[in-house]
């Protein structure tokens, strides 16, 4: 195994005799002339950077193309990747934007059916579950018995079960 003495002309003389049939070689993977030149160029920097490290047992031509059609490959790969992640991602957004639809709808029929309670009864379960306040602060602020404002929450939650009974997971996340 020997290393080939590279020197300008040696490296333009195999650009000039190969850059031509790389580009129409590449461009039979790739489909793209302007991917196919920019590859062609990375495959004559990848030489120029490892012109240390060649073996002159293979021929030139045979290095230059199977270098060519390895980059074209890989250039592919990246493609379908690059494909599959925007689906991906493109079916997430997809689905976040559905539920996020059925959320509001949940989220809209709960005001809804908050706005039908009694007045204390709303105000208690907004103080205690929507804002996260104690039972003992809420009571004394509204200067009614812990026991009182027990019978409110109880009172509420067995309204707002009963009318929204499908939503009954939603109400329960939402009011923490």
């Amino acid at each position: 195994m020997g290393n080939i003495d590279f020197n300008d002309s040696t490296f333009e003389d195999l650009f000039k005799s190969y850059f031509q049939d790389l580009m129409r070689f590449v461009c039979s993977y790739v489909n793209d002339e302007e991917v196919a030149k920019d590859i062609v160029h990375d495959v004559f920097f990848a030489l120029l950077r490892n012109k240390k490290r060649l073996d002159v047992s293979y021929s030139m031509k045979s290095y230059l193309f199977t270098l060519a059609r390895n980059y074209a490959l890989n250039y592919l790969k990246h493609l379908r990747v690059v494909a599959m992640n925007e689906r991906e991602v493109s079916d997430l957004l997809e689905n976040a934007g559905e539920e996020l639809g059925v959320y509001e709808e949940r989220l809209n029929r709960l005001n809804e059916k908050l706005a039908e309670l009694p007045e204390k009864q709303r105000e208690v379960l907004m103080k205690c579950f929507v804002e996260g306040r104690k039972y003992k602060d809420v009571a004394d602020e509204m200067e009614i018995s812990v026991n009182s404002l027990k019978t409110h929450i109880s009172r509420g939650l067995k309204f707002l079960r009963n009318e929204l009974r499908e939503d009954v997971v939603l109400l329960m996340f939402t009011l923490k």
